[in-house]
């Protein structure tokens, strides 16, 4: 990769060289020639304060994790309707030290592109009249990207139709939580790799 010459740049011959040589972006550019790529320099991630952390809710894990089950299967009935077809939940690190997310996967196989692009574009205006802020991406896989609330407290939801392999897919992250009692993770968190 070449030394960075110090100054910033956007184009040229020095960008197109650091994209060709990286180990991700070149193989976006190869694969979608037709596309430009930015690569941004990277930027330290805003940490929540101890306040913020502090006025998380203290959970059960188990009482966490049927609660935030519950809601996204809650979602998956009023947005597609059907039953779901498989239901995983698991926690995964939370934005900061000592606190958990609650993610639950809802999925349904066999469904047909046509309809599942209808139920894609009604989840859309659905979430905008239940207070979500939603992106739905006019372009590639028909997709509802959804957030609300703020800081560490923030869930997102992100309804996707995968057209080929005929599946709809609806993920569910709850804001952050701190659990009760540690659950056997390496920092008390019950969580492998939280965040330090």
């Amino acid at each position: 990769m070449p030394e960075p010459t110090g100054r910033p740049f956007s184009t040229g011959e020095e960008a197109v060289a650091r994209v060709a040589a990286d180990p991700f972006w070149s193989v976006v550019r190869r694969r979608h020639p037709d596309l430009g790529v930015v690569v941004l320099p990277p930027t330290a991630a805003a940490r929540p304060t101890e306040d913020e952390v502090a006025a998380l809710p203290e959970v059960d894990p188990s009482e966490e994790t049927a609660r935030v089950e519950s809601l996204a299967v809650d979602l998956w009935t009023v947005l597609v309707g059907d039953e779901p077809g498989e239901v995983a939940t698991r926690r995964t690190a939370g934005r900061a030290r000592g606190t958990v997310r609650v993610e639950t996967t809802v999925r349904l196989a066999g469904i047909d592109p046509t309809g599942g692009v209808a139920v894609v574009s009604r989840a859309e205006d659905t979430l905008v009249r239940d207070g979500w802020h939603v992106l739905a991406p006019p372009d590639g896989m028909p997709r509802v990207l959804a957030g609300r609330g703020e800081g560490v407290a923030r869930e997102e939801l992100q309804l996707v139709l995968a057209p080929v392999e005929g599946h709809l897919v609806l993920r569910h992250r709850a804001g952050d939580v701190r659990l009760v009692e540690d659950t056997g993770g390496t920092d008390g968190t019950g969580v492998e790799g939280a965040p330090a």
